[in-house]
């Protein structure tokens, strides 16, 4: 398989089909996840962290789905823009469930060799996602709360 195809299967299948057991098949042992942003880091090394990786998400938003949005592929290496969309009905990174409907777009640069996914490098809307589950306000709140502070002056 090559690294388009590689990818597309992690997507598809592990992501919105709930396959995790192909993680084993897709990820090395020594796999470490290097996330872009300020994320939380994900725990331990290899297929088993992925897996768990993906579980927290779906304890939180059981019904989660990825989708595709633009894939630009250069031999063994493939960046993907997707969305993440589902309700969040579980705990979600300490975040009790709040039966909202999330939509969070991200990107992921990924390097496959060897026919696994060597490195996987993920940037995602994690402001944007707690605004939408009302841990933090929307971007027109915190802009009208700091112009009104401006008049108040």
């Amino acid at each position: 398989m090559n690294a388009d195809e590689i990818v597309e299967i992690f997507t598809e299948k592990v992501w919105n089909q709930r396959q995790l057991e192909l993680v084993d098949d897709l990820f090395p042992e020594n796999f470490v996840a290097k996330p872009i942003a300020h994320q939380p880091m994900w725990i331990g090394t290899g297929p088993e962290s992925m897996k768990h990786h993906i579980q927290e998400w779906l304890e939180g938003v059981p019904d989660l789905q990825m989708q595709t949005i633009e894939k630009v592929v250069e031999g063994d290496r493939v960046v993907v823009q997707w969305e993440m969309m589902g309700t969040h009905r579980g705990t979600l990174y300490g975040v009790p469930a709040t039966g909202r409907s999330i939509k969070a777009l991200g990107v992921t640069v990924y390097t496959v060799a060897n026919g696994k996914i060597q490195d996987l490098r993920t940037a995602f809307d994690g402001l944007g996602l707690m605004q939408q589950l009302g841990i933090l306000p929307d971007a027109g709140t915190i802009i009208q709360n700091y112009l009104k502070q401006l008049n108040q002056i």
